[in-house]
C-alpha cells in the first residue's frame, strides 16, 4: 500500500474517530447530567431517611401516647381516634418512603454502570489521542517526501536539461 492510501486511510480513521469522539463527549455530557440529577436524588434519600427517622420517633411518641389514653376516661377516646388517624398517615408515608429508597437503588445501580462506562471510555480517548499523534507524524513525513520528491524532480529537470545540451553540443 502506497503512502497516499496509507496517509487517506489514516485521515478516513481519523475522521471516524473524531465522530466517535463526538458521540462519546455527547454520552458523557448527558451521563454527567444524569449523574448530577442522581447526586440530587441521592441528597433526597438523605432527607427521606432522616424524615423517616423523625416519623419512627414520632409513631413511638404516638404509641406511648395512645398507652396513656386508654388509661384515662371515656374523654380520651376522641384522641385515640385523631392518633390512630395519624398512624395511619406515618404509615402510608413510610409506605411512600421505602417505595422512594427503592428506587435510589435502582438509580445507584444506574450511577454504577454510568461509571463503568466512563471507564470503559478512557482507554478509547487514549488510544484516539495517538491516533492523532500518529496522524501529526504521518503527515510531517508525508510533507517531508513531497520536499524531497520536488528536490529530486528538479533534479531530473536539472540532468535532462544538460543530456540535452550534451547531445546538440556533440553534434555540432
Amino acid at each position: 500500500m502506497d503512502e497516499s492510501k496509507k496517509i487517506q486511510l489514516l485521515l478516513s480513521e481519523n475522521e471516524f474517530l473524531q465522530v466517535q469522539l463526538e458521540d462519546l463527549n455527547r454520552i458523557v455530557k448527558n451521563k454527567e447530567d444524569e449523574i448530577s440529577l442522581l447526586a440530587d436524588d441521592i441528597e433526597s434519600a438523605a432527607y427521606l431517611r432522616s424524615r423517616i427517622d423523625c416519623n419512627l420517633s414520632e409513631i413511638e411518641q404516638l404509641r406511648y401516647n395512645m398507652g396513656l389514653a386508654e388509661q384515662k376516661a371515656a374523654g380520651a377516646e376522641m384522641m385515640n381516634e385523631e392518633l390512630e388517624l395519624n398512624l395511619l398517615k406515618q404509615s402510608k408515608e413510610r409506605q411512600k418512603d421505602r417505595a422512594e429508597i427503592k428506587t435510589l437503588g435502582s438509580v445507584r445501580t444506574e450511577l454504577e454502570i454510568i461509571s463503568n462506562e466512563l471507564d470503559e471510555a478512557a482507554p478509547l480517548y487514549a488510544k484516539l489521542e495517538k491516533l492523532e499523534s500518529e496522524l501529526a507524524e504521518f503527515k510531517s513525513q508525508n510533507d517531508l517526501l513531497q520536499t524531497e520528491n520536488n528536490e529530486l524532480r528538479e533534479q531530473i529537470y536539472e540532468l535532462n536539461e544538460l543530456i540535452a545540451l550534451l547531445k546538440r553540443r556533440k553534434f555540432e
